[in-house]
This record gives structure tokens, sequence and C-alpha cells, in this order.
């Protein structure tokens, strides 16, 4: 019935409606893409920026906070060593005066004891540093007094009557609370701003001497909210579980003045700003409980009829703080350009109909006219009728056309009579397109060492990126899963680029040996490991058989011997589903290898299984490798020519075999065999790229197969005999988890012009307390590197502008540049460019994708850098943890007796190097019980320790 009705509609129909509609629907959809992946980009770019502005908050307000404590600490610390003594806190003032000078963003630091002395030193708004005091000289009234240049008191600021620092709630608090924590928030009485204070009790013999103080004044965090950048109109403050506002990035103070000039706190939902009470009243709604939110979340609501996106970040530092930190962001911020687009896109719509209109009436017309002529000419051709011409004064292509009716039967006719003139023309042009294959197969080869160049750029990054997940103790184990199939994949993806670029370097002759020593037998028992898991899977037998002469340490080139045999494995149980697999190394007095044909297993078992195969399907190695054997040859010359001598190898399998036919391509690249085919897996890059290594290496490469029964593969390379001594050792890899302390500051500029690539090492080095800085090409580096002066330089090499070369010889060429150490990073695997590289000044050469243990090893190598390495026979910390919160009196019973006297001897003298010398002692016996002692020491829990201590008694 449709093709009824398609029959008769006109030719000018059929040319303008499929046109027209194509047009419409092409922009129509288009539009409608744009619009839906418009709405899409809005929600994910909003959730970017907001969980990025909440991530920012969060850090800064972690370095805001724990400044504070640490200020805490250092006057703890100066009164455990006897610098400053608890009772007279005369000698404090100019100390404290000092010290508030140093942080910018603390109101004050001071310190009051037990018998209600009080001294303080503060900074105010405009500069001015104060020094504050009450107790008993002052009868209990607080004194606050002006200073000058050298800290010395000079006249009375302020007087406030009845201040005893022990009936203070901070004090009391820190009192009852015995560990460092916090006050509530309070608002200042001599300035306008909140404060928080960090609280530090002192203990001496389990009694309190007093207490130390340090206050953060909260109006820099609010200066900090206000300096972000959140979309157009985005806002972001900070509340308490209760509502309290404490610090907003708009210009309303967090506090009210009332008319008696008296300053209070206010919540939230007051808030004078319209988008943050509507938001504090949304999230008090939502939860009904704020104390409940544990977790981030991101929600959506409206304000009158307007659509905002909030993030809402729990924030809690440990000691006694639980914050909220929400944004919040109108979606109008980022949907203005796409309404405008989206109008934009009905115009558009419109307009193309029109013009579809127009075009396809006026080219249907241009069209059909000259069409029935043609079709005239067409049938007279198909006649046979080759005098028939068509007159065409047109000169496009309708008009060629009709020139090509009128001279077909000639050229027909000529075509006849030349035909064997023609085919050996043909012949010839044949030979030149063969020669301009040859050419294109050579830039072919190029082209793809170039192009791994650029996978490994990015790949680099996902490895990176991979292993620092990899040491998050906070990821969970579905991540922890994702993250390591990641890897994995990663790992294979890297595996791919490299076979290709093997055969791209291979093709080019670009492929070098480079001969180590090494250990065979580890060599062989390092495969039989990582093929026995697979094996086992399979239920197939894995055999490695080597003959007694075969030496331990030889000299070859190990990683490709290494890479020839995985790929043969792989092969062998990837298409062997009964049997097994046997791995055979013998020694051979020469390259030539004995061919007679042998059952794959020697075991009764097995042999059922492997019949003897036939050599009728055998391959023998190419002889187009002589020159590159003589070349390994001659190297081998050079060395002891008695010690030298051939490795025979064997890889045999009880699989489906490889049919006759099929094994004369099977050392082609890119090309499978149909069981290969069938498997839907590898690349056709295994067999070639091993034969070129072994042929590389000075040996041959053949196969045997027999249809049901098996393959085996044969090969040989030439080696050298060492001895023992010569072989190096691996060092263990160990996990860097800080820096030795006592180190100056190391300085570190990345060079890239890839962001993933630098984003990677700063995200490696920055937790370690390098001072890092980027650069995008070498002319920013060189600018950089003047003024800074760093000591290390991560180089990338090839970039826009500059690239690292020149960059690296410029800052070479100078004396100061002697002095900086320039590490080359690149993706390129040739060989030739390291000495290219090294030359350019680089004082070293990594390749991408690298380990971050390399990283490290070449900074420690070349600017000295020192590291606290994870402890691998430390047991697991969690474990540890666990331990350490069920510790019990039974603990103690366990360890010798005297161990325990003198832990309680150093912990009643507080003498803290006795303390760490008995925890030591302690380890050696109960490394977890040891753990959870340091830990109560850490938190001062000393009476925990002694009272489990003193049970030890009803125990025995």
């Amino acid at each position: 019935m449709v093709s009824k009705i398609l029959d008769k509609l006109s030719l000018r129909t059929v040319l303008i409606v499929p046109f027209v509609l194509q047009i419409v629907a092409a922009v129509g959809l288009v539009g409608y893409l744009s619009f839906r992946n418009g709405q899409k980009a809005v929600n994910n770019l909003a959730g970017q920026l907001m969980s990025e502005v909440s991530l920012r908050v969060e850090q800064n307000l972690q370095v805001y906070l724990t400044t504070p404590h640490q200020i805490n600490q250092s006057k703890l610390d100066a009164v455990k060593l006897g610098l400053l003594k608890m009772d007279n806190l005369s000698a404090w003032e100019k100390y404290l005066w000092r010290q508030v000078q140093l942080y910018p963003y603390i109101n004050f630091t001071s310190i009051g004891n037990k018998d209600g002395d009080y001294r303080t030193g503060e900074k105010l708004s405009n500069g001015s540093l104060m020094i504050n005091l009450s107790g008993k000289s002052t009868g209990f009234d607080f004194y606050s007094y002006n200073t000058n240049d050298t800290g010395d008191r000079t006249t009375v600021a302020a007087v406030v009557k009845n201040f005893d620092i022990r009936e203070h709630p901070s004090y009391q608090n820190a009192a009852n609370i015995e560990r460092p924590t916090w006050s509530s928030v309070y608002i200042s009485f001599l300035e306008p701003t909140l404060i928080l204070s960090a609280l530090q009790p002192v203990y001496e013999n389990n009694q309190l001497q007093g207490v130390l103080i340090s206050a953060l004044r909260l109006d820099h965090i609010g200066r900090f909210l206000n300096s972000l950048k959140i979309g157009k109109s985005g806002q972001a403050f900070i509340i308490e579980k209760n509502g309290t506002l404490l610090a907003t990035s708009t210009a309303e103070q967090p506090f009210r003045i009332k008319d008696n000039n008296i300053k209070e706190l206010f919540k939230a939902e007051e808030s004078i700003d319209p988008s943050t009470q509507a938001t504090a009243k949304y999230v008090a709604v939502r939860f009904q409980e704020l104390k409940e939110i544990k977790s981030s979340y991101l929600l959506n609501f409206e304000i009158d009829g307007k659509r905002q996106f909030v993030n809402i970040l729990p924030f809690q530092d440990g000691k006694g703080l639980d914050w909220l930190i929400v944004v919040v962001v109108p979606e109008s911020d980022f949907t203005k350009e796409i309404d405008a687009n989206t109008q934009t896109t009905i115009w558009l719509c419109l307009a193309a109909l029109g013009v579809a209109l127009v075009i396809g009436i006026l080219t249907s017309r241009w069209v059909t006219n000259p069409i029935w002529r043609l079709n005239t000419a067409a049938k007279n051709i198909a006649k046979g009728e080759w005098d028939k011409t068509v007159e065409s004064e047109r000169s496009d292509e309708l008009g060629e056309l009709a020139k090509a009716f009128n001279s077909m039967a000639q050229q027909l006719q000529q075509s006849f009579e030349t035909l064997e003139h023609r085919v050996q023309e043909r012949t010839a042009e044949l030979a030149v397109a063969k020669d301009k294959a040859e050419v294109a197969n050579q830039a072919k080869s190029t082209f793809l060492a170039n192009m791994s160049h650029e996978l490994r750029s990015p790949l680099n990054a996902i490895l990176g990126f991979s292993q620092l997940m990899t040491r998050s103790q906070t990821l969970s184990p579905e991540h922890q899963e994702n993250i390591s199939i990641i890897s994995s994949s990663g790992e294979h993806l890297l595996t791919l680029i490299n076979n290709v670029l093997d055969l791209s370097k291979i093709e080019s002759g670009r492929t070098t040996l480079n001969p180590k020593k090494f250990d065979l037998y580890r060599l062989l028992n390092d495969l039989e490991d990582m093929f026995e898991l697979k094996a086992d899977d399979k239920r197939l037998q894995l055999i490695f058989d080597r003959s007694p002469d075969v030496p331990q340490y030889v000299e070859s080139d190990e990683l490709k011997l290494r890479q020839i045999l995985i790929n043969l494995l792989n092969n062998a149980l990837k298409f062997t589903d009964e049997g097994g697999v046997s791995v055979r190394v013998s020694k051979q007095s020469s390259g030539k290898t004995d061919r007679a044909e042998g059952k794959i297993f020697e075991s009764s078992e097995l042999s059922k299984n492997a019949p003897d195969l036939p050599t009728a399907n055998s391959i023998k190695p190419s002889p187009s490798t002589h020159s590159e054997n003589a070349s390994y040859a001659n190297q081998n010359n050079a060395s002891d020519s008695a010690a030298s001598f051939f490795l025979h190898f064997e890889v045999e399998d009880t699989g489906p075999g490889i049919a006759a036919h099929e094994l004369d391509n099977l050392f082609e690249a890119f090309l499978q065999t149909q069981t290969g085919r069938n498997s839907q897996e590898g690349t056709g890059l295994g067999l070639p790229i091993s034969r070129k290594f072994v042929e590389l290496m000075g040996g041959e490469m053949s196969v045997t197969s027999a249809v049901g029964k098996g393959t085996n593969f044969k090969f040989e390379i030439q080696v050298l005999a060492v001895e023992v001594a010569d072989i190096e050792t691996q060092k263990p890899t160990r996990n860097v988890i800080a820096l030795e302390p006592n180190q100056h500051p190391y300085r570190i500029l990345i060079v890239d012009d890839k962001p993933l690539n630098r984003q990677l090492l700063i995200k490696l080095l920055n937790p370690l307390g390098f001072e890092l800085k980027e650069a995008t090409n070498g002319q920013e580096a060189i600018d950089i590197w003047d003024s800074w002066e760093p000591h290390l330089i991560w180089m990338d090499m090839r970039m826009p502008v500059m690239d690292g070369y020149e960059a690296t010889q410029y800052i070479k060429g100078t004396i100061k540049g002697q002095a900086t150490a320039v590490i080359a990073l690149t993706a390129s695997v040739l060989e030739e460019e390291r000495a290219v590289i090294l030359s350019a000044g680089c004082d070293a050469f990594m390749r991408k994708p690298f380990r971050e243990a390399d990283i490290f090893d070449a900074m420690h190598k070349h600017i000295g850098v020192r590291y606290i390495y994870e402890d691998p026979g430390q047991a697991n910390l969690l474990a540890i943890k666990e331990r350490d919160l069920e510790m019990t009196a039974a603990d103690f019973v366990k360890l010798p007796e005297s161990l325990v006297a003198d832990l309680k001897l150093a912990i009643l003298n507080a003498d803290m190097d006795l303390i760490e010398s008995a925890i030591e002692q302690i380890r050696f016996q109960d490394t977890a019980t040891a753990g959870a002692i340091a830990r109560c020491i850490e938190n001062f829990e000393y009476d925990k320790v002694l009272n489990l201590i003193s049970q030890t008694r009803s125990h025995e």
C-alpha cells in the first residue's frame, strides 16, 4: 500500500518533502537536546560549584580552628619545659603580648591559674596591642592596658569590676571536661565581633593548675566567606546545630545591638537577608532536628517561585564543635544564557522551515528538467545505439553526465581494442601504489607512536589518581572496589598501548635491546605464581620444568623475555579448557634446537589429553632477521664468549590447536585465528611482538600444532652466564606518609600544559607539606623560577609557547639554575629521546604514567628530601584503635611486672621521657597494648592507665 502511494508521487514532491523534514527535524532535535543538556549541565555545574565551595570553606575552617589549639599547646609545652610557671603570671605578659602578634585572626591569648590570677595578650582590629590582667593584685578587677613597642604596660584603657577568671564559664568548662575543648561562642565586649575560645586545662600531679585560652575572631571567617565568588548572587553561611548564625558571606553582622547597647546572638531564621532567612527556614523544616544532619546534602527549594540550590555540609573538629556549612545559589545564576538560547533555537527552527521550502522548490525544478533528457539517453545506450547523442548546454554535473553518455559508446569500443595495453599500465600503477603503501605503512608507525604518546598522558592521570584514592581511609569498600577496577582497567589499557607502540617501534626499526643481569629462577617462579590462580580457576595443571644445567643468573633483556612468556602463557591458558600447560626451559649449546616431538606432559593423568603432536604443521622461523641476530651476537662478543649460550623455551598446551591454513598468518599483526576471534578477546599483536623480540635477542620462534590435540611454541634466545654477586637487589617499596621533621620547606615547581597532570602531582605532594606552584608552559616556568627559586622542577617536555627543552636549557644555562634540580616528565618511550632530554640539561628522566614511589625517590636523590615511611610490620591501625577502646586490666596482667612498675612510676612523676621509654619496652611484648597506652597518654588520660594498673592486683 505504501509503495503504491510512493509510486504515484512526483519526483518534485519526493525531493522537497524529505529535504524540508530533515532540516526541520534536525534543527528541532538539536534545539531540544541543547535545552535538555543545558538543564543537566546546570544541575551538574551547581552541584560541583557548591560542593567545591563547601569543601573550600571546610578546609579553611580546619586551618582557622587548628591554630588556637596549637597556640595553647605551645604554652603548655613552655609550662612542661619549665620555661614559664603557672604561679608567676607576671613573666607571661610579654610572652602573650608577643604571641598574639604572630596570628592575624587571633583576638587574644591568655592564662588563668587556680589562684584566680589572669593575664592576656590582646590585639584589637585597629592593630592596637593590649595587656589585660586581674587577680589578687588588682582586687579581682579586670584592667586593660595599652602597651609600648617593647610590650610594657603604659596607660589604662578599660576597667571591668569583679572579674574572677575561675568563675568564668570557659574556665569551669575546661576544668570539668579535663581535655582540650572550646568555649561557647560569645560577643567581645571591647569590639563588635564574635569570639570562640580554645581551652586547655593544665594539670600537675592530677591537680588542676589553671587554664590556657586562645580566642579566635569569627569575623575573619565572615570576611573569608565574603571573598568567595559563589555564582553571581550565591551566598554561604555557617550556623550551629541550634540554628545560631555564626558567619555569613553577606554584609550582615551575626549579632544584634539593642537600645541599651547590649549585643546578642540570633538564629539564621531571623536574618534580615531574605535568602539566608528562607534557606534557614527550609533547612529547619526539612530536617526538623539539625543535630540529626550527619552527612552532606545537595537539595533544592523555591523562594518566591524561583528555584534555589542548597548544599549542607556538617563540620566537626573532634573537640566539641558541631557546625553546619550552608551554601545557596539561585538557579537563575546558571540558566540565563540557556533561556536566551531556547528563544534563539525556536526562531532558527522557523527560519530553517522557510528556507528549506524555498530551496526545495528551486532545487527540484533545477534537477528534474534535465533528468528527462538524460533518461532518454540512458535508454538509447541500453539498446546499444552508441551513435545516439544527447544535446545539453549545461556545464554542471548533469551536463557532464550528458557528455559522458555521448562518449560512452566510443569509449567502450576503444576499451576492447586497448584492453591489453591498459592491463599493462594498470600493473605499473599497482607497483607504484605498492611503494606508496609501504610509505604509508611507515607513516602509520610514526602516527601510532605519536598517538601512544598522547594516550599515555591522560592515562598517567587515571593511574595516578587511582593510586592516591586507594590510600584513602574514608572510602567505602564499594568505592575501593571501583577504584581497583579503574586501576586494573588502566593497567590493561596501558598494556594495549604498549603493544601498539612496541609494534610501531618494531616496524620503524627503533626497538633496541636493554640487557641486564637478573635471576632467571626468580623470573620463572614469579610467572608460575602469576598464572597459577588462573590455571586453578580453569582446573588446569600448570607445570614449569627447568633442566638442571640451566644457570640461575644470566644477562639478557629481562623485560622482553618476561613479555614473551606472558604472551604465550596468556594464550595457552585462555584457549585451553582441559589438560594443562607446560613450560620447559633447557640449555642449548648453539642456536639450533631439537625439533623432535614428544608428549606435552609426563604425568599419566595429563598424557591422556596430550598425544604426540605431528610436525606437518610446523612453522619455521623467517630468515629475515639474520642481521639483527648478528647484531645481538656482536654485543655478546664484547663479553666473555665462553659464557655465551642459548636458552631453549617451550610453551605447550592441550588446547583446541590451530588449523594448518591459519598457521601462515599466525604471526601477522592484527590477525587472529578462528579460535581467537570466537573468544572476542585480544588484538592480534601478542604473537607478532613476541616473535620480533625473540629475533632481536638472537633467536628464532616456531610453532607446531594439531587440531584437537594442542599447540607447542618454541623459541631460543642468546644469553650470558653471570655470577650471583652481579645481580642487583631490588629494594622493597614503602608508602610515604610524612616528611621527616626539622627540614627546611621545599619549593617544588610543576610545569605541564595538562591540568590533570599538574593536579595529580599537587594532590600527591601537597599533603606532605611541600610548597607548590604551577606553570602551563616553559615561559611561565622561567618567570616563576626566576622570582621564586624552587628547589626542584617537574618539567613536561612537550608544551605550547615554549617547550621543556628550551626552558631547561635557559635555566641550566645560568649560574643560579645550576642549583635547581630539573626532572623531565614525558609520555614518550623512545630510548633515543632520553639522550636528547638529558643533553638539554635535565638532571633525570621519568616516563608517564609514573608510580608515586618513583616521584618520592627522585626527590630524595636530587634535593635530599627525607621521608617517614609506613611501617610494613605494624598491625592494622583500625584494629589497634578498636583494641585501645577495649583495653582492660587483663592486658597489664600479661606484661612483666617490672615493665608495669616502671610505667606507673613514670606516670606518677610526669616524666615524659620515661613514659615513652616504658611504652617502647612494652611494644616488644604487646604491640596493641603499647599503642593503646600511647593513645591514652596523648589524650592526657593518665588516671585511666593508673586505674587499670591498680586493678591488676585483683587479677593476680
